[in-house]
């Protein structure tokens, strides 16, 4: 298929209504515009969710998870796709040695989490609009957990020098599909009680 395009700014600005040609820069890429924000669409669609966790202790990864827990069930029918992770440790945890990413293998959680605790919030960015599939949690028993990224270093002193956070953009590059658990998980050993505040957004896509 050809598609043509147009080089160069556009002569004029283009009513509505009309059909304008696409326009391209002088090595044939796309030039484009972005009309809203870069989550304006998915969340005009109802499809980005979000947990927050307040106050909780960072466990390590396990099975036996302390923090902020996402489970996509088996029977979804969607896939969870991460987009952001704000994460902060405000109580001094001398041997926690930063936050990480870990999850179970990837479509074995077929059982939905035990022993479970709902966040302190969550819900659809599209505020008042239904919540996802995807159950929140900040404590769950889970089938065991591996860690496959690092968020955040940790500095033990921070009573001192101040609270340690990170705010990370995934942009969709992890994707949770159904029967499996993603959560925030300590490194190096368990934060102290009640360290972690934490917020995760996700969009829900069908599989």
């Amino acid at each position: 298929m050809l598609v043509q395009t147009a080089q160069g700014p556009p002569a004029a600005p283009n009513g509505t209504g009309t059909t304008p040609t696409l326009r391209s820069g002088p090595l044939g890429e796309l030039i484009v515009q972005e009309l809203h924000g870069r989550y304006y669409e998915q969340t005009y669609r109802k499809n980005l969710m979000r947990a927050f966790a307040q106050g909780q202790t960072l466990s390590l990864a396990g099975t036996a998870m302390t923090g902020l827990i996402l489970f996509n069930p088996a029977n979804s029918g969607i896939n969870l796709t991460l987009q952001k992770v704000m994460a902060m440790i405000s109580v001094a945890s001398a041997s926690l040695t930063g936050i990480g990413l870990c999850s179970t293998v990837a479509g074995s959680q077929t059982t939905v989490p035990t022993t479970t605790t709902g966040p302190t919030s969550s819900g659809n960015n599209f505020l008042g609009a239904a919540a996802g599939l995807v159950q929140p949690f900040t404590v769950a028993t889970t089938f065991a957990q591996t860690v496959f990224a690092q968020l955040l270093h940790n500095t033990a002193s921070i009573q001192t020098v101040g609270v340690d956070q990170c705010v990370m953009d995934f942009e969709g590059s992890i994707i949770v599909p159904p029967a499996t658990a993603i959560a925030l998980c300590a490194l190096g050993a368990a934060s102290a009680a009640a360290a972690l505040t934490a917020t995760m957004f996700w969009e829900e896509t069908p599989v």
